[in-house]
């Protein structure tokens, strides 16, 4: 599970964030996934409690949005909405796709005081 590795990089981050502006406490941190980015929301919610639990950030609540992963088929080019679960070409059927957008995650915001 990718996800807690994830989470311990994210949760330093916000440390070094906090440290380096002198802030006193972080309310919450959002996070844009990326559908085809191979993270699954869910786990990063389970895991975020568990990396927090016991630190000053224990009561940083993790807010997530997602992004549509767009595919280009290389076999007939049509451009799609993916769906992570069936990676195919709706228009042909092709397997051979490009991820166009939704790989990514990013620290969107991160809610300060």
């Amino acid at each position: 599970m990718h996800e807690l590795a994830i989470c311990d990089a994210i949760l330093k981050r916000v440390d070094r964030i906090v440290k380096e502006e002198r802030l006193e406490g972080v309310n919450s941190v959002t996070l844009e996934i990326g559908t085809l980015s191979g993270v699954v929301p869910a786990f990063m919610t389970d895991c975020w409690q568990a990396v927090i639990d016991g630190t000053p950030y224990a009561e940083t609540a993790l807010l997530i949005t997602t992004e549509p992963g767009v595919a280009e088929c290389l076999d007939c080019g049509a451009q799609f909405t993916a769906d992570p679960e069936k990676l195919v070409c709706p228009k042909c059927g092709g397997g051979t796709l490009n991820p166009l957008t939704g790989t990514d995650l990013t620290i969107a915001e991160i809610n300060a005081y």
